[in-house]
């Protein structure tokens, strides 16, 4: 598997501004800010959204989420 965006990069909980008790709970967080989108049962939207699925998951990153648009489509469409 090809990785991440790099460790330049800006961790997806802070593009999206989640708050701290979304991270709390959100597999992605401390450790995958830059591979949320590979991380099944993700906080996304703030929270809104529980990405326990991969298939949803998959679709709404591609379609949806700002962090997978501005950061990660580019090296993985």
């Amino acid at each position: 598997m090809r990785n991440g965006p790099g460790e330049d990069a800006p961790k997806c909980w802070d593009v999206m501004n989640c708050p701290e008790k979304v991270r709390a709970t959100c597999p992605a967080y401390p450790e995958h800010g830059t591979e949320c989108w590979k991380i099944t049962g993700t906080r996304c939207g703030q929270g809104e959204h529980d990405m326990k699925d991969v298939s949803v998951k998959i679709l709404h990153c591609r379609s949806e989420c700002r962090f997978y648009k501005e950061y990660i489509k580019d090296k993985f469409p």
